[in-house]
């Protein structure tokens, strides 16, 4: 069978007003749609923790519309979900729910291509759901460490997956440590991407102004969650041997920076961000893991020079011209970075430069590009 135009994405979720999980999914589907692709999503919604949270749950199926008028199904199944547990049974029946509800929107689906999961876990669940359907599979592996459920672990859902897109090599190299693919399976390495009406490079008077922060003080930018892997705190303990520099901490988590000079700290609107990004002079993100950081891209994407881990993750989007690679443990390396900086107004001005020229290679449109010659590059 000959890869259509129908593609169903499935993922742990999808960006909703007021909930903006999962952007890069939602990326993607928009750009997927520009190449004349059919997109369908499956996202389920965790019914147990809408009750605990006392969140509102979201319809089961909706429309999201792109910017570029494209029309997109979501389907957002209710599933109830153990978190955080270290049960091996619970994780199982876990699995085994998400697999029903992937199981009762594919059923729905008549005309369909390919399945698209996001990450190894999703897929061999989906591998599982598919396993006697005439139906393209492709994994994305880009989490920041794999963690597959023992009960779907199996060689006979391990090879109904007909391709994996990597987004970067640590990706491969842990599918292939983790027998998930080996050196003959169909694979391609393509990092994460951006939109370019989403995140883009504004003046940065005009940014501070709008925010109301102060033209002339030092400013460096933080996304991700505030936890121990991002790193936020000890990128708070570096800021705080400082006196004269300030930040901005998007995102959430218990691990808060506590750092003196903070001039927002908390979650903000996705189309917000690139406002944010842009009154800052640099951002620093000294996270210790992750597949590929959609963060940082979008940092250079706005044309700020990126302090950052010099793990195998970054190889991919971060070099010299633009950034400055430290080892994210240690609080005196990310100080000395961030001091470099501060200090040489004439190294950013060149860094910032490079980083909005290196940005080029990382827009989504490319990716979605590359994507979609490697789903129609082979027939099943």
């Amino acid at each position: 069978m000959t890869m259509g135009n129908r593609i169903c994405i499935v993922a742990e979720d999808y960006p909703s007003k007021g909930n903006p999980s999962f952007p890069f999914v939602q990326q993607l589907a928009y750009s997927l749609s520009n190449e004349g692709i059919d997109c369908t999503i499956i996202a389920p919604q965790s019914f147990s923790k809408a009750l605990i949270r006392h969140e509102k749950l979201r319809s089961v199926r909706s429309t999201d519309v792109s910017p570029d008028m494209k029309k997109i199904t979501v389907y957002r199944p209710y599933v109830i979900t153990f978190s955080n547990t270290n049960i091996k049974w619970l994780s199982s029946l876990s699995s085994f729910l998400y697999e029903n509800a992937i199981k009762r929107v594919l059923k729905r689906i008549k005309q369909l291509d390919t399945v698209y999961c996001y990450f190894w876990h999703m897929g061999l669940i989906t591998a599982k759901v598919l396993k006697n359907r005439n139906v393209q599979l492709v994994v994305q592996a880009s989490e920041c460490s794999i963690s597959v459920n023992d009960s779907y672990n199996k060689p006979e859902y391990v090879k109904r997956v007909d391709g994996v897109v990597c987004a970067s090599k640590k990706n491969y190299e842990e599918s292939l440590e983790y027998g998930l693919i080996n050196e003959n399976s169909r694979t391609v390495i393509i990092p994460n991407g951006f939109r370019k009406d989403e995140f883009y490079s504004i003046d940065k008077t005009k940014a501070r102004n709008e925010l109301g922060y102060n033209e002339a003080i030092f400013i460096v930018a933080f996304v991700g969650d505030f936890n121990e892997r991002k790193g936020s705190q000890r990128l708070s303990k570096a800021i705080d041997r400082f006196d004269d520099v300030y930040s901005v901490f998007i995102g959430k988590g218990n691990k808060l920076p506590s750092c003196k000079n903070i001039l927002f700290q908390g979650l903000v609107e996705h189309n917000k961000l690139c406002l944010y990004l842009n009154c800052a002079d640099i951002f620093v993100l000294p996270t210790n893991a992750e597949g590929c950081c959609n963060a940082i891209i979008e940092a250079i994407a706005c044309g700020l020079p990126v302090v950052s881990s010099n793990r195998s993750f970054n190889n991919e989007i971060l070099d010299e011209s633009y950034s400055i690679k430290i080892d994210e443990s240690s609080i005196d390396d990310i100080t000395e970075a961030i001091r470099k900086l501060k200090d040489n107004t004439e190294l950013r001005r060149l860094m910032s430069e490079n980083a909005l020229n290196a940005s080029k290679k990382f827009l989504i449109t490319r990716r979605a590009k590359a994507i979609v010659d490697f789903l129609f590059s082979k027939d099943i």
